[in-house]
This record gives structure tokens, sequence and C-alpha cells, in this order.
């Protein structure tokens, strides 16, 4: 028995990976989109806080951040997906390569830095 790599309508594997986590990265952005301030409790750290300690901070730009964060990690990756579909696969590398520093520049190990911008 042969197998076969399979194509999704003549894209490549490489378009499919950046297709499939443009919508993935999307659909966390709507997420925080739909619920506003409540999805700040999906922000991993801030679900640990007692809830007298998540009053002295701004929620609501909390979750606005997030779902700017996962719209701009989604835009990487479309963006990344059309120019690997049109030009090759070295755009996939570039696109990831992108997405890597960006979420490296947002990650923050200590509790200050990740929410001390959020403080009220």
């Amino acid at each position: 028995m042969v197998f076969r790599e399979a194509k999704f309508v003549g894209i490549n594997k490489y378009a499919l990976i950046g297709l499939v986590m443009a919508i993935m990265f999307l659909g966390f952005g709507l997420l925080f989109a739909i619920m506003k301030e409540k999805g700040s409790i999906l922000i991993s750290g801030y679900n640990f806080k007692s809830k007298e300690e998540r009053k002295k901070y701004d929620e609501k730009r909390m979750s606005k951040d997030m779902r700017n964060f996962f719209f701009i990690c989604s835009g990487i990756f479309c963006i990344g997906t059309v120019m690997t579909y049109l030009f090759g696969v070295v755009w996939f590398w570039i696109s990831l390569l992108i997405f890597i520093v960006y979420l490296f520049k947002n990650i923050h190990i200590s509790d200050e830095k990740a929410f001390g911008k959020y403080k009220r």
C-alpha cells in the first residue's frame, strides 16, 4: 500500500498548517471579544488571584489586550498562509519566526510585569 501526501484543494501542508493556526488564533480572539471583561479569567496566572485582588485590575483592558494579541497572531498566520501558497514554503518559516518574536515580546514571567500595567 502506497501512502500519498494529502493535498487539500491544492494547498501544500505548510499553508494548511498556517491556515489552521490562523483560524485557531482567530477563534481565541473572538472568544475574548465576545466575553469582554469576563474573558480575563481565561488569562493564565490571573485566574489564580483572589476575587479581592482581581478588583485591583482593569479586566476590560486586559481582555482587550488579549483579544488584540490573538487577532494579530491570526493576521500573522493569515498573511503567512497566503504568501506560502503564492510564493513558497519559505514564507511559512518567515511568518513562524515573526510569530515567535511577537510571542516572546508579549510573554512575561513575573506577575508584576504581566499584570502591572493593568492596575487601577
